[in-house]
């Protein structure tokens, strides 16, 4: 692989940079959702036929843009939270000890494992030495479900990057399900996974993320 091939990963500056910058536009997106909203609505009292098309068309654009917006924001905090977690891995296991060991309380500990990024925190005791384990995870992403498996066999096991960040069909679409159609999100909602496909899906939504 040349060095023109090989992808770097962006790091947490960058990433964090680009959630700072999506939280701009999700704000500017807003506000012109309400002004093609406001001017939809003076077209309506206008009672001109191509005043309220051209208006209807501008804030059906306007939406559209802000969902993608929001979708890009959800998709690149969650990129955030993965590296903070891939970043801060010895803190966290010094943290964890700490807790182990008696020197700081659960509640505290996880006040600051959250700020590395930890969603979870469970604590156990082992059956065979009595002793506290502490397991501290990052963000709960599924696991492809197996070759074979009932229901769709190899459905949602495909793999595509966001924001550094890979997912399966099935995941992808899980944090993106305001990009699905009303027809496909039915039938997603209700289990009928063999009324489309998650792959094909997963592909559009992957193409409205990674666009320009």
């Amino acid at each position: 692989m040349t060095d023109q091939e090989t992808k770097v990963p962006p790091t947490l500056a960058e990433l964090e940079g680009k959630v700072t910058r999506l939280r701009t536009q999700v704000d500017v997106d807003a506000k012109a959702v309400a002004a093609a909203t406001e001017a939809l609505a003076k077209a309506g009292k206008s009672g001109s036929i191509e005043a309220m098309v051209d208006a209807s068309s501008a804030r059906e654009t306007a939406v559209k843009a802000s969902a993608k917006t929001e979708s890009q924001l959800k998709t690149a905090q969650g990129a955030v939270t993965s590296a903070k977690y891939a970043v801060n891995a010895d803190a966290i296991a010094g943290i964890v000890n700490n807790v182990r060991d008696g020197k700081i309380s659960l509640p505290d500990a996880f006040t600051k494992l959250q700020t590395f990024g930890v969603v979870k925190l469970v604590t156990e005791v082992s059956e065979e030495t009595g002793k506290l384990i502490i397991n501290a995870s990052g963000p709960n992403v599924k696991k492809p479900r197996a070759s074979g498996s009932g229901g769709g066999g190899n459905r949602g096991t495909a793999r595509w990057e966001v924001e550094g960040q890979n997912y399966t069909s099935r995941e992808l679409i899980d944090a993106n399900l305001d990009l699905l159609t009303d027809k496909v999100r039915e039938h997603y909602d209700s289990g009928n996974f063999r009324a489309f496909s998650m792959t094909r899906e997963a592909e559009k939504i992957h193409a409205t993320l990674t666009s320009s």
